[in-house]
């Protein structure tokens, strides 16, 4: 199966919340997942889906292109 995600996409999303001081489990909450698989999702231990990523970018109000190849 081919990925679009950049393999890193997870560190970008990460420098994003981060950067805007914004609580990730209030992230998950809008993405619709739990905070501990977000915060799996976010330390690398678990992959970030396209799903994941397309909302995030969705509740970031950041271009989906950014966690792209």
């Amino acid at each position: 199966m081919t990925t679009v995600l950049k393999d890193d996409a997870y560190k970008r999303l990460k420098q994003e919340i981060d950067s805007r001081g914004i609580k990730t489990k209030f992230i998950a909450q809008q993405i619709g997942i739990s905070s501990n698989y977000f915060g799996q999702v976010l330390s690398g231990s678990r992959k970030l889906s396209t799903d994941v990523a397309v909302k995030a970018s969705q509740v970031l109000n950041v271009p989906l292109s950014i966690f792209l190849k």
